[in-house]
């Protein structure tokens, strides 16, 4: 469902709520863990303030802050990966690797290191890699977008 409303900071917000459909043999399968893919808008924009307020917090601070929080709240033995995309696109690591403490501070240590430089928003092409992409056997794929708008 697609929804077009307004912020409490009267910015104009939009609202993407996807639910998938897995296999019944994906679901009751206790193995699977999961395959989290989270893709972060580097584009020039989110250099600008939160909402109207001039000084206020960047937008990719805001955004970094929730992506950190989420990577540390995924269970042990899940995969993952973090798509950073503007004009151009990038990943924190070439394919999807299993969650665990090494791969979660490197993965946090990049994040830290992002800055919003990659000039126009262009999502098309990466999630298009992503969904061409094939699923890993046992772990059912989620995606999560940040831009620091909402």
């Amino acid at each position: 469902s697609l929804f077009l409303t307004d912020s409490l900071m009267k910015d104009p917000v939009v609202m993407l709520g996807l639910f998938p459909e897995f296999p019944p043999e994906v679901l009751s399968s206790q193995s699977s863990c999961g395959e989290f893919l989270f893709l972060l808008d580097c584009s020039g924009s989110m250099g600008l303030p939160m909402g109207s307020q001039k000084r206020g917090r960047r937008r990719l601070e805001c955004a970094k802050d929730v992506l950190q929080l989420l990577l540390r709240s995924l269970p042990v033995g899940c995969y993952f990966n973090v798509c950073m995309f503007g004009m151009e696109h990038k990943s924190v690591f070439p394919e999807s690797v299993r969650y665990c403490q090494d791969t979660m501070d490197i993965a946090i240590t990049m994040i830290q290191e992002m800055e919003a430089n990659m000039k126009d928003t262009m999502i098309l092409l990466p999630l298009w890699k992503i969904h061409n992409k094939p699923c890993l056997p046992a772990h059912p794929r989620q995606m999560e977008e940040s831009h620091g708008t909402a």
